[in-house]
C-alpha cells in the first residue's frame, strides 16, 4: 500500500461510505460475509459521530452475530476477523483499488477506520499503469450512496422505524404499478419483516421442521435442554446480509411514494402487525414462519424433500410441461452457492393481508442468492417491468395478486440469469 499519503478530513460522511461500499463489493471480499460486515459496521459507527461504538464487544454481537453477553476473553472471532480484514484491504488496494483516490485501513491495535488520500505522485504513479481509471466519488451514482446505508438500517431494525418521510418523487410505470398502492395516503407505512436465520440454521442442525404455532410459542427455546450450542443456535438473533440489502432497496421505494419504512425481525411482530398492514415478508417459512400464514392460498409452496432434505418448491396444480416440484441437489446452501455454481428458484408473491385490506408480497427462495433475486426483482423497475409483462399485466392499472416462479444461476457470492419461468394469477 502506498506510503505517501495524508489524512482524508475533507471527505464526507456520503463519500467515506461509497469507498466502503465500493471495497466490499469487490473481488477481493467475493463471499466474505464477516468481513463485509465489519467493514460496514465500523466505517458507519465512524461516520455517525458514534466512535465509541467501535469496540470488540459490540463489533462482535452487532456485526458479527454473537450473543450480547459473550465473552471476548473466551472468543476471539473479532481478533482473528481483523487481521483478515487489514490483510483483505491492503489487497483491495493494491489490486482493484490501484486507482482509489483515498485508501480506508483498520490500524493495528484498534479497530476505527482510518481514510487518507493518496498524495498525487503516488496516485499518478498508480494510475498511470492502471487502464481501469475510478471514477471520481460523487459520480458513482445515489445507488451507491444508498446502499452504503444497508449496515445503518440494522439500527432501525431495533428501532422499528424508518427515516422521516420526504415528498413522493415520480416513479417507472412498473414501479408505480406494482408499490403506489401500498402508498395510497402520504406517510403511510410498509411493514419489511427479514428473516429469522437462527431458527432455518436450528431447523437444518436438528432436522426438525416446526410451524408458525411453534415459533410463537418459542417451543424451539425448549428443545435440546442437554446441547447449549444447539440452544444457543436457537436463542441467537440473526438475519442475513442479503435481507438487509433488500430492506434498503424496500426504503427507497416507500421514500419514493412518500412512505416510510417499519422494518422488525420475524420475532419481533405479532399477527396484529399483519392484519390490516402493506407488508414485505422476506425468507420462507423456515426462516420467516409468518409465510405460513398465506400459502393456503398459494401454488407453489416452499417444502422440503422427504428423503433428501433438499428444499423444494412445491407445485400444487402443475401445468401442461410443469414438474410436480422446483429443486436442488443438496441440502444445505453452503454445499452448493458457496462453492459452485447450480440451478436454484425462488419465489415472488403478492396476497391479500389477514383482513383483505392491503396486500403481502413474499420474497423467497431455496438459497440466500435465490431470495435476494427475488427480492431485487420487486425492487428493479426493469426486472420488474418484464416480470409484469411475463404475467399479463396491463399497465397503468394496480398490480392483481400473482405468484412468479424465478430460475437462476446461484454461484459463490451471488447469482446470475434469473428469469420467470411459472407462474399464477388470483383475484383478491
Amino acid at each position: 500500500m502506498p506510503e505517501a499519503m495524508i489524512p482524508a478530513d475533507v471527505l464526507t460522511g456520503a463519500e467515506k461510505r461509497e469507498l466502503a461500499l465500493r471495497v466490499v463489493k469487490s473481488q477481493v471480499f467475493a463471499g466474505s460475509h464477516a468481513l463485509r460486515a465489519f467493514l460496514l459496521y465500523v466505517v458507519e459507527q465512524a461516520v455517525s459521530g458514534t466512535p465509541e461504538n467501535i469496540k470488540e464487544q459490540r463489533i462482535g454481537s452487532e456485526a458479527l452475530g454473537r450473543r450480547p453477553d459473550y465473552d471476548p476473553l473466551v472468543d476471539n472471532i473479532v481478533r482473528v476477523q481483523a487481521h483478515e480484514l487489514r490483510h483483505r484491504l491492503e489487497k483491495y488496494f493494491s489490486t482493484e483499488g490501484a486507482g482509489e483516490p483515498v485508501v480506508v485501513s483498520i490500524p493495528k491495535g484498534s479497530y476505527v477506520p482510518e481514510f487518507k488520500v493518496r498524495m498525487p505522485s503516488a496516485a499518478a504513479g498508480q494510475q498511470g499503469t492502471s487502464s481501469r481509471q475510478k471514477a471520481p466519488l460523487s459520480a458513482w451514482g445515489p445507488w451507491v450512496v444508498a446502499g452504503a446505508l444497508a449496515l445503518a438500517l440494522a439500527v432501525v431494525i431495533a428501532r422499528g422505524r424508518g427515516p422521516s418521510t420526504p415528498l413522493a418523487q415520480p416513479q417507472p410505470a412498473a414501479i408505480r404499478d406494482f408499490w403506489g398502492p401500498f402508498f395510497r395516503k402520504s406517510g403511510q407505512e410498509l411493514l419489511v419483516v427479514t428473516a429469522d436465520s437462527s431458527f432455518a440454521l436450528w431447523q437444518d442442525v436438528t432436522g426438525r421442521d416446526l410451524n408458525l404455532a411453534d415459533y410463537l410459542n418459542r417451543r424451539y427455546l425448549q428443545m435440546d435442554p442437554a446441547d447449549p450450542k444447539l440452544r444457543e443456535i436457537a436463542a441467537r438473533r440473526y438475519t442475513s446480509p442479503a435481507d438487509l440489502n433488500l430492506a434498503l432497496r424496500f426504503m427507497e421505494i416507500s421514500r419514493g411514494f412518500g412512505g416510510r419504512l417499519n422494518l422488525q425481525y420475524a420475532r419481533n411482530i405479532s399477527i396484529r402487525d399483519l392484519r390490516e398492514t402493506n407488508a414485505i415478508l422476506i425468507g420462507s417459512r423456515r426462516s420467516n414462519p409468518w409465510v405460513e400464514l398465506f400459502e393456503g392460498r398459494m401454488n407453489f409452496v416452499l417444502t422440503r424433500d422427504p428423503q433428501s432434505g433438499a428444499p423444494v418448491f412445491q407445485n400444487k396444480s402443475p401445468q401442461a410441461g410443469e414438474p410436480a416440484t422446483f429443486g436442488m441437489p443438496s441440502m444445505f446452501d453452503v454445499e452448493v452457492s458457496e462453492q459452485r455454481q447450480v440451478d436454484a428458484y425462488a419465489l415472488v408473491a403478492m396476497v391479500p393481508n389477514p383482513s383483505e385490506s392491503g396486500s403481502v408480497v413474499i420474497v423467497e427462495g431455496l438459497t440466500m442468492e435465490g431470495t435476494e433475486a427475488a427480492g431485487e426483482t420487486v425492487a428493479n423497475p426493469q426486472w420488474l417491468g418484464a416480470l409484469l409483462s411475463h404475467i399479463g399485466h396491463k399497465t397503468g392499472s394496480p398490480v392483481q395478486p400473482f405468484e412468479a416462479l424465478l430460475k437462476l444461476t446461484s454461484v459463490p457470492g451471488g447469482y446470475v440469469n434469473s428469469r420467470v419461468i411459472a407462474f399464477r394469477n388470483s383475484r383478491k
